[in-house]
């Protein structure tokens, strides 16, 4: 998940120089739409979310300034990403 801290540290220098990639992470749902990955410490804030998750391996496909982002679950269902918060 330090690779997923890194590119969001170089995507705020310059949002057009990576494209959309793929992380794995493992999600506890905290409230309704607001997903934590514990092993970096990042929140996922989503968009009319209603999966509950318990540590719960996901796949997080994510690009600034995308309306396209989602989180993956293991039962193939998804939820839009609207951005992501470090604690």
């Amino acid at each position: 998940m330090k690779k997923l801290l890194l590119i969001i540290m170089v995507l705020t220098i310059n949002p057009n120089s990576v494209f959309a990639e793929f992380y794995n992470v493992d999600v506890s749902r905290v409230e309704r739409n607001l997903y934590k990955d514990f092993n970096s410490g990042v929140y996922i804030v989503t968009k009319y979310c209603y999966e509950y998750a318990y540590m719960e391996k996901a796949i997080l496909s994510y690009e600034p300034y995308s309306y396209d982002n989602k989180l993956i679950f293991k039962n193939n269902s998804s939820c839009d990403v609207e951005k992501l918060l470090k604690e």
